[in-house]
């Protein structure tokens, strides 16, 4: 009978810890939206007043601690190297982070080939309108955070504790 006890206790438990680790996930993808914001606001600041080039933004970049779950930005080049192009280089890098959807995957593609391609005030722009982009995509985010993230967690514990009453 203990047994069967502590196995109830075991399944709910797993169950809350599923529950929970998908609403992480949907929390996950909120904070992503929130660094990406970042990223783009600092790269606008980093054209238009520093006139900063695309390596000196992918340096700055890289060492910023704010952009930690942008893991993509670890494999960005510093310094160009003859025959390299800059577009492939960051297609692969944000193709090398898994844990992207593919809304914020496509925005981040796109973010990519603006990057350098014209005067400052025309990246800012188009910088600008991707944005606008980003905050429909967080504003989904966070409704499927506060929707999802509740049931998530609900529907794990009850069928943890649904599991444990059929072990007892």
């Amino acid at each position: 009978m203990v047994l069967r006890i502590f196995s109830a206790l075991i399944f709910t438990a797993i169950g809350g810890i599923i529950g929970f680790s998908m609403a992480d996930k949907l929390n996950e993808s909120c904070v992503i939206c929130e660094e990406i914001g970042e990223l783009f606001r600092q790269t606008v600041f980093f054209i238009t007043y520093r006139q900063d080039d695309i390596y000196a933004i992918c340096r700055k970049l890289k060492s910023d601690n704010e952009l930690k779950h942008l893991t993509f930005l670890r494999n960005l080049p510093e310094n160009y190297n003859t025959g390299e192009d800059f577009r492939e280089l960051w297609s692969n890098a944000v193709e090398s982070q898994k844990n992207l959807d593919t809304e914020e995957n496509s925005l981040l593609m796109h973010f990519g080939c603006i990057l350098g391609k014209s005067d400052a005030q025309s990246q800012a722009e188009s910088i600008s309108a991707l944005q606008k982009e980003l905050e429909r995509i967080m504003s989904i985010r966070r409704e499927n955070l506060l929707k999802k993230g509740r049931l998530y967690r609900s529907t794990g514990l009850l069928f943890g504790i649904m599991a444990g009453i059929l072990v007892i």
